[in-house]
């Protein structure tokens, strides 16, 4: 268990530096993409590349975060992990509805799905494992 742990932190040191340059990278993109919004024929055909970029870097962000905090407490929080999942599939519907690319049927399954992630992460803020019975106790 012990080379298990020294393996694992090994891996998330060499995997923060990446995270970080995937978000420069990404940033840099978004900026030459820029272009693309001057150079498009209508405003919204440029915007449609934007959006999306600027809301993939906010996933990033997310597993970013969730990373950083395994790395610093040795334990994935199952709140970073959840909304990194919201921020996704809020790009999603963003996306869809912004593209006009998305039916009803399709948005109201993602905003059950929503739901459903957003009760998950709502619970486990609650049961979080952090907290004692007594501040539980107060809590209710």
């Amino acid at each position: 268990m012990r080379y298990f742990k020294k393996i694992v932190d090994i891996i998330i040191k060499m995997m923060i530096p990446l995270v970080i340059l995937a978000l420069m990278i990404g940033i840099a993109r978004i900026f030459l993409d820029l272009k693309a919004v001057f150079k498009s024929p209508t405003i919204s055909a440029g915007f449609d590349i934007m959006v999306t970029n600027i809301l993939s870097m906010f996933i990033v962000i997310e597993l970013l975060r969730s990373i950083i905090e395994y790395f610093e407490i040795h334990r994935l929080r199952i709140t970073f992990i959840v909304d990194a999942a919201m921020v996704f599939i809020l790009r999603e519907v963003m996306v869809g509805i912004y593209q006009h690319k998305m039916g009803a049927i399709e948005i109201a399954s993602l905003a059950v799905l929503l739901l459903v992630i957003g009760g998950t992460r709502a619970l486990a803020i609650v049961y979080s494992p952090d907290k004692t019975k007594e501040e539980v106790v107060k809590h209710e």
